[in-house]
This record gives structure tokens, C-alpha cells and sequence, in this order.
């Protein structure tokens, strides 16, 4: 099996496929390495994120 071009793909498409491949730890590295880089997030899923900005604009 080859190893999918993470760089190639979004967070999103990312995230989906480290859900769906758990054993795959270059792909959850990978992701991680990812949101560690996002400027000021104190989170670290991207629900945290989402309930984080909506506590925010006073929405949650």
C-alpha cells in the first residue's frame, strides 16, 4: 500500500483519514504537527477549536 500525500491534503481531509486509519501514527503526527502550528489556539481538536470561537462571538 502507498502512503497518501498528507501534504496534499486539508485539515479536514486529514483529520477524516486519521479517524479512519488510527494505526496510521505518520498520519496523526502529521495532523498534530498541524494544529500545534495554528497561531494562538489553545485547543487541540478541532471541536475545541469550534466551541472556542463560538464562546467567543458569544454565540455558545
Amino acid at each position: 500500500m502507498t502512503q497518501p500525500d498528507f501534504e496534499q491534503m486539508s485539515d479536514k481531509e486529514l483529520l477524516a483519514y486519521v479517524r479512519t486509519h488510527p494505526q496510521d501514527t505518520a498520519a496523526f503526527h502529521k495532523y498534530m504537527d498541524r494544529l500545534s502550528a495554528r497561531p494562538g489556539v489553545l485547543c487541540t481538536t478541532d471541536e475545541e477549536f469550534e466551541a472556542e470561537l463560538l464562546k467567543r462571538i458569544g454565540r455558545a
